[in-house]
């Protein structure tokens, strides 16, 4: 999940929950930094 250009935070009323769903919630800023670090076809392993 990418967040809108310009904010670095989630907004308040999501922080009180896990409203991703298991996926990982970045802006797009760094979701551009990430692909740039990471070749496609890695495997990512997310723990709780």
């Amino acid at each position: 999940h990418g967040l809108k250009n310009g904010e670095s935070q989630l907004p308040i009323y999501i922080q009180s929950f896990d409203w991703t769903n298991g996926c990982i919630a970045i802006t797009n800023e760094e979701m551009d930094e990430f692909i740039q670090l990471v070749e496609m076809g890695t495997p990512i392993q997310i723990e709780w």
